[in-house]
């Protein structure tokens, strides 16, 4: 599966994470999330970049505790389905390379159950609005991983 932001998608944006214990959100309908890093993983500035920029990415990378590099798929929530409820922060200190649209980002940290307020905006009727994950799934205090294209 090709991964591209495109300019009907919506890219979320900035440093992001999962904190235990805030339970989880639903996608809602005419929506799909799109999720680059699994929970404990990182993305890197780059990979970040290319989707800002509406590169295209033909895979992406998970770096192994060993050194190794394995190509996985991102995770997909299709509308209706629940998710974790993570959390975007501020950009600080990332080289945004905005070039899609509808980029979103904070100012402070934010959860994706009160983001889905401004992403709604985006909604097409009889159309699923692809948004886009375009952050961190870091677990506070874990060694993540990091994820990159391919």
């Amino acid at each position: 599966m090709g991964i591209q932001a495109t300019k009907d998608d919506v890219v979320l944006s900035g440093h992001g994470s999962v904190e235990l214990g805030s339970g989880e959100t639903s996608v809602p309908g005419g929506f799909e999330l799109v999720v680059l890093a699994p929970p404990g993983a990182s993305i890197s500035d780059r990979l970040g970049g290319m989707i800002e920029s509406g590169k295209s990415v033909s895979k992406l990378k998970l770096a192994t505790g060993t050194g190794g590099m394995v190509e996985f798929q991102p995770v997909v929530y299709a509308a209706g389905k629940s998710c974790p409820n993570y959390v975007l922060h501020a950009p600080r200190g990332l080289a945004l390379r905005p070039g899609v649209p509808h980029m979103l980002g904070v100012e402070k940290a934010t959860p994706l159950s009160e983001l889905w307020a401004r992403v709604r905006t985006f909604s097409r009727d009889g159309k699923v609005t692809r948004v886009y994950w375009c952050a961190c799934a870091a677990l506070d205090g874990a060694k993540n991983q990091m994820v990159d294209a391919a």
